[in-house]
């Protein structure tokens, strides 16, 4: 030992330090050199910062690291991303490791949704995808509001527009509302005494009207009281007497419809219709007689001698 130089034990420091300081940061990434993982991969068009050491989550719990990402020129420039996972989890087919972001601080990491097909073995691939990051999420919800506030914006302008044209015709209304205002401030003042008087008036209207309440009130209560009367009067005996009254009325209209009595046979008897018009067939003969022949039922003194000659003369 005493033979051993002194760079050789530099140079052993070195090398062992290096050597602890290269296990340490595999460690501090997540990688164990003492314990296997299954190897998976998956394939990306854009890893959004995704590094190797970032973690594979599943519900909340790590259980595995991004142990290598390449760029696959030859396919597009695809990323292939290889996932170490424990093997004390059992991934099955249908499992989809999601890119999603790490936190609200930044960074990436890989959650592993489990699917319920098979078991998978190592060196297998997993259909690879990405999960809307909360600034995504953001970004989406804004953009209609974005629109919303553009188009209330582009209101606000219009109207801000015509309130500018309307500025003018609102100034000139205040302007005589002002004056309006004066005017009637004026009159107020110079009728002061008339709006007293009118108060006065109507104070004493509503006195009179007080009294002819008081007055009213006498002959309300005699309305009442004829109220009270009519109500006691015995409409139960006038009604029986109408109804008797109706019963008569329904006897003698009867009467008359059957032919008995006078007043039936007046109405029902052809003869007496026969003979009135007879009557009256006589009567007009002679009118028209007693008309066109006077002097055969009205004599006077003055020309009686003169007529009774000429009627001698014609017998002769």
């Amino acid at each position: 030992m005493k033979n051993i130089s002194k760079e050789f034990k530099v140079g052993l420091l070195v090398v062992v330090a290096g050597a602890l300081l290269y296990l340490g940061f595999n460690f501090l990434k997540g990688r164990d050199f003492f314990s296997s993982d299954n190897t998976f991969y998956t394939f990306y068009d854009d890893i959004d910062g995704l590094t190797v050491s970032n973690q594979v989550i599943i519900n909340g719990y790590a259980v595995g690291r991004v142990d290598e990402v390449e760029l696959l020129s030859n396919q597009g420039n695809k990323l292939m991303v290889t996932l170490k996972i424990t093997k004390e989890i059992d991934v099955t087919q249908g499992s989809v490791p999601m890119l999603a972001d790490g936190g609200l601080l930044g960074g990436k990491q890989i959650n592993l949704v489990l699917g319920k097909g098979k078991i998978l073995e190592s060196g297998d691939t997993l259909k690879g995808d990405v999960e809307l990051g909360l600034t995504d999420m953001i970004a989406e919800k804004a953009a209609p509001l974005a629109k919303n506030i553009d188009s209330t914006a582009l209101v606000l302008k219009n109207m801000l527009v015509q309130y500018e044209a309307m500025s003018g015709s609102i100034a000139e209304i205040l302007d005589n509302t002002k004056m309006t205002t004066a005017s009637i401030n004026g009159i107020l003042k110079d009728n002061r005494q008339q709006l007293k008087n009118i108060t006065s008036n109507l104070a004493a209207l509503t006195s009179s009207l007080k009294d002819t309440e008081t007055q009213f009130k006498p002959i309300i209560a005699k309305l009442n009281t004829f109220a009270d009367s009519l109500n006691q009067l015995q409409f139960g005996e006038i009604s029986r007497k109408s109804n008797e009254l109706l019963a008569e009325l329904n006897k003698t209209t009867k009467g008359i419809n059957n032919a008995d009595g006078t007043l039936g046979k007046l109405i029902h008897s052809d003869s007496l219709y026969q003979q009135i018009n007879y009557t009256v067939s006589d009567l007009d003969r002679l009118l028209i007689d007693l008309r066109e022949h006077p002097q055969r039922y009205v004599h006077l003194s003055v020309f009686g001698k003169k007529q009774k000659k000429e009627e001698k003369k014609k017998e002769k």
